[in-house]
């Protein structure tokens, strides 16, 4: 393993502004070990699955509220 491959991509503050920017644009980043991706879009339902889950832990544990 040489020097070059412990290195980082970019530095983290160089990532928030282009995350931000891409951002705009609808595509999600994430850097990870100082490597930069891509995540996948969540799905159209994501907020409804999240209402959903929190009524039912709710209903079991009404003295928890998420």
């Amino acid at each position: 393993m040489t020097v070059m491959e412990n290195r980082p991509q970019m530095l983290a503050e160089e990532f928030e502004r282009i995350a931000a920017a891409a951002e705009r644009e609808g595509v999600r980043m994430e850097f990870i070990h100082g490597k930069l991706g891509v995540k996948a879009a969540p799905d159209g339902d994501h907020d409804e699955i999240i209402r959903w889950l929190m009524e039912r832990c709710m209903q079991h544990r009404p003295d928890l509220w998420l």
